[in-house]
Parts: structure tokens; sequence; C-alpha cells
């Protein structure tokens, strides 16, 4: 039995990421091979049980709260499995992929490189660094227009780093933009 391929699609918000995940969805689907999908419980922005892009595509998920749960849903005969916003599940997911792998699946995963914060998210880093393939998807800076977002800024002002959102939390920037974006608001909260 030949090991399977790690794919990982990372990027800012509005990058296209869930989008990318679901065509590759589509290709098992043509080719009629079995896989599963599944996406974090706590990623309930627009369904509960779908993935759902930006652009509103959708595809039925399983929720899942931790990623050792991705294991008690395999059957065994499965060509593939896809993972939506790996960001918001725990650092196990790389034991679990690598199982997955190991085991002859495929295994697509897709989500945030970087919080708001401009720090990386640890367990997108971890499945990177296994990664056969990694695409790095860019979005349409919000503030100066140009296709070189590769940074999510949050709009609205809580401080949590993990914080569930679309377009009412948070825009796409580019890294000047957000340098801009980020000294503006240091002078806003000194003054």
């Amino acid at each position: 039995m030949n090991s399977g391929n790690l794919i990982v699609i990372v990027g800012p918000m509005y990058s296209g990421k869930t989008s990318e995940l679901i065509s590759f969805i589509e290709i098992y689907s043509l080719g009629k091979k079995r896989y599963k999908v599944f996406k974090p419980i706590l990623d309930n922005r627009y369904n509960d049980t779908y993935i759902v892009s930006h652009s509103n595509t959708s595809i039925k998920a399983i929720p899942i709260n931790n990623s050792k749960e991705i294991l008690f849903h395999i059957d065994g005969d499965e060509k593939a499995v896809f993972i939506d916003e790996i960001q918001f599940l725990d650092e196990y997911l790389r034991e679990t992929v690598v199982e997955l792998i190991n085991s002859g699946k495929d295994v697509y995963c897709a989500g945030l490189d970087l919080s708001y914060k401009n720090n990386p998210f640890k367990v997108t880093s971890l499945l990177m660094a296994h990664a056969d393939t990694v695409i790095k998807k860019k979005a349409v800076c919000h503030e100066c227009g140009e296709y070189k977002g590769t940074i999510s800024y949050k709009i609205v002002d809580n401080g949590e780093e993990i914080d569930v959102g679309g377009f009412e939390k948070y825009i796409a920037v580019c890294r000047d933009c957000y340098s801009k974006l980020k000294q503006k608001k240091e002078l806003t909260e000194e003054n």
C-alpha cells in the first residue's frame, strides 16, 4: 500500500481556500471515489453541517470538536479526507493527518496560516511542514485593491485572537496596508 498525499491550502480570509477545497472534493466525487469532509464545530458562520465558501458554494461536512474525532468517522475505504478551517482545530491534527496519509488516504486541509495579529497558527504550520503540496492563496487587498493580500485584518476591536467571523469582522490586506492600518490603530490608541 502506498501512502497518501497531504495538500494544504492556506492564505488570508477571502482568498478562495474553501472554494479550492470544494473543487478538489468535486474531483473525487466525479471520479466516484469515497471521501469524508470535516469542519470544526466552532465554525458555524454560515451553516453547522456544511462547509460554505464566501461565494456560497457548499458541501456537507461532519462537524467535530477535536481532531481525534476524525478517526472515529473513517470507515477505511475512503480515498480522501477533506478538512476545512484547520486553524480552529487542536495541534493533535498533525498526528491524525499523518496516520491518515500513512494509511494510503489523500488528505486536503484548508485554513488560515496567519492570525489577524500576523502570528502563525501553529496547527497550520505543523501541517505545512508535512505537506506534499502547499497552495498559498492571496486575496485582493481591501485597502489598495491590489491582488497581494496575505493577511486577515480585524476591523472590530475585542482583542480575541481566535474569533470566528466574516465580513462583519475581517478584511484581507497586503503587508503594506497591514502595516499602515496597524500604525494608525496604535496612534489612535495612544491619543
